[in-house]
Order: C-alpha cells, then structure tokens, then sequence
C-alpha cells in the first residue's frame, strides 16, 4: 500500500500527497430566480407572463399553465425536487399526511394512498413507481432551503411521473 506523504525514495525530499476530495456533485443551471424583492420573485415565479398580465386575466380567474421553453430553466426547475432526494428526505422522520401526501388520479378523483406513522423509503418509491402515485411534500423548503422561495406559506413540491 502506498504511503501517503513523507519522503520520496532516493532523493530524501519531502513530497506532499493531497488528501482524496469528495465527488462534488455536477453543478445545476444557474437560478433564474430573481430575489432582489418580493415583486421581482413573484416575477421569476411566473415568466414568461407580466405581472400586470397575471392580475389582469389570470388571478382568480382561470388557471395558469407555464412551460419553459428554455433548456437550461427548465433544468434548473427539474433539479430543485428530484426523486434520488426521497431516500435522504426519507431519513429524516418524515411522516404521513404531516410532511408527505401520496395520491394518484382514479376516475378522476384523488386517491390519498397514505400509510400511518413514519414514512418509508421503500414504500414511498414503490408507491411512485409501482401505483404511478404523485408525492406531495408540505413545505418544501423545510427539506432543500433552495426551494425557499422568499415564501414558507402553504408551499408544496410534487413529484410526479411524466406521460
């Protein structure tokens, strides 16, 4: 086994190894979110629609459907929540209907497919891949403080397969 620093053999010099650094994981796309103010991150929130916009057709109206044409913020939006998260959020005592809603559509109707007590990893990924179920989790950003938001009221974030 090497050695790990000290002198290197014939020449009497020291030699420094450096130690091993932890995988660093790839960098996500750069945030659109624009926290200056809360106006500017309601902007953020609902771009490519002007605020005025919004008020004027959409609120309290009729729903508003966004989609990202953009790549990369598109990107940026698929990172904040991602499935590989549910087995570290799983770890910390997340329970049922507190923390973690499971559901699905049948008939067109909500199905809340919730267990009692803690919430299980296994379960919560055999739920979403085996039952198609969506996982609501209360609070996001009690979990990933990016997804903060400037907002902690009545957040949620939804993991959902895509059809």
């Amino acid at each position: 086994m090497p050695k790990k620093g000290g002198k290197q053999a014939g020449t009497g010099k020291k030699i420094h190894v450096p130690c091993k650094r932890a995988k660093v994981e790839e960098s996500f796309s750069p945030s659109p979110m624009n926290c200056v103010s809360p106006e500017s991150v309601f902007e953020s929130l609902i771009f490519p629609i002007k605020q005025e916009n919004f008020f004027k057709e959409y609120w309290e109206q009729k729903p508003l459907l966004i989609q990202r044409d953009d790549p990369s913020v598109a990107a940026y939006y698929r990172s904040l929540f991602q499935l590989r998260d549910l087995k570290e959020l799983s770890s910390q005592g997340l329970y049922y209907g507190q923390d973690v809603n499971i559901c699905r559509c049948v008939n067109g109707k909500k199905k809340v497919l919730n267990k009692d007590g803690k919430v299980s990893y296994v379960q919560l990924k055999q739920d979403f891949d085996q039952k198609k179920a969506t996982i609501q989790f209360h609070q996001p950003q009690r979990f990933k403080h990016i997804v903060h938001f400037s907002n902690s009221a009545f957040s949620f974030a939804y993991l959902s397969l895509t059809f």
